[in-house]
């Protein structure tokens, strides 16, 4: 009969040494990167709030990107003026909120979490600095605008919008961009809208398509000095409205202007 075989020893452990070897690398959790577009509230810095600032602090971050009237916040938490605005300006001081300003309500102190940036609702949009209308931009844009309907004779706001990415590239416009100032020329009667029958000034413009071409009447004189005619906002104002003549302080300006 054969000897039997013994079995193999089992294999050793190598002996645990203090330094990890040379390649490897402490396993990391893993981190889910901040949506840009949708920011979610923090549990840790909720739980680090006393009761009045994390309900002020969580009030403000549901509003999103169009922030908070100090006032809206005060009704809703019913605290008094003197708490809102000491909670309030505790939170801007860590960093949690900031104070924006509202190019339709400038005298509202609107507050917003600093994890959002302000909608161009709030800003105004391209055409505003600093809560301002850039009026300079904005005519500088009416001036490529009318430049592209000069060259084409008629065009929609996609040929303009087009034409002036090709002459410079780097534009940076929109399209909804260039069809606000678009609006604009056609309410200070510099361009006119259209229907195109497809002959002659209107040849590159399909038929029944609406388009754009220089009025009939005479270009400048005193409508290109009034602000209404460069504001990119001029539909939005009415005389009862939140936008309107009697709250511009560009129109009030040019009114006190000597001609």
């Amino acid at each position: 009969m054969p000897p039997r075989k013994r079995p193999a020893p089992p294999l050793e452990e190598p002996p645990p040494s203090s330094k990890p070897a040379p390649d490897a690398k402490p396993s990391e959790p893993t981190k889910s990167g901040p949506d840009s577009e949708t920011p979610t509230i923090s549990a840790t810095v909720l739980a680090k709030l006393p009761n009045m600032e994390r309900q002020v602090y969580t009030l403000i971050f549901e509003a999103g990107n169009k922030g908070m009237w100090l006032l809206d916040v005060r009704k809703k938490l019913n605290i008094s003026p003197n708490i809102a605005t000491k909670v309030v300006r505790t939170l801007v001081t860590h960093h949690l909120l900031k104070e924006v300003s509202d190019v339709r309500y400038r005298s509202r102190k609107i507050f917003m979490a600093t994890d959002f940036q302000p909608s161009d609702e709030i800003t105004g949009g391209t055409w505003y600095h600093d809560g301002k209308l850039d009026t300079d931009a904005v005519s500088a844009v009416r001036r490529r605008c009318q430049a592209q309907v000069e060259k084409l004779g008629a065009a929609t706001v996609q040929m303009i919008h087009n034409g002036i990415l090709r002459d410079d590239p780097k534009a940076g416009y929109t399209i909804d961009k260039i069809r606000d100032i678009v609006r604009t020329m056609v309410l200070d009667k510099v361009l006119e809208e259209v229907k195109s029958t497809g002959e002659g000034e209107f040849a590159a413009v399909r038929s029944g398509t609406m388009c754009y071409r220089l009025a009939g009447a005479a270009q400048g004189g005193m409508m290109e000095g009034i602000p209404c005619g460069v504001c990119p906002r001029i539909d939005e104002c009415s005389p009862d409205g939140v936008i309107s003549p009697s709250t511009c302080v560009y129109y009030k300006k040019w009114l006190q202007m000597d001609f």
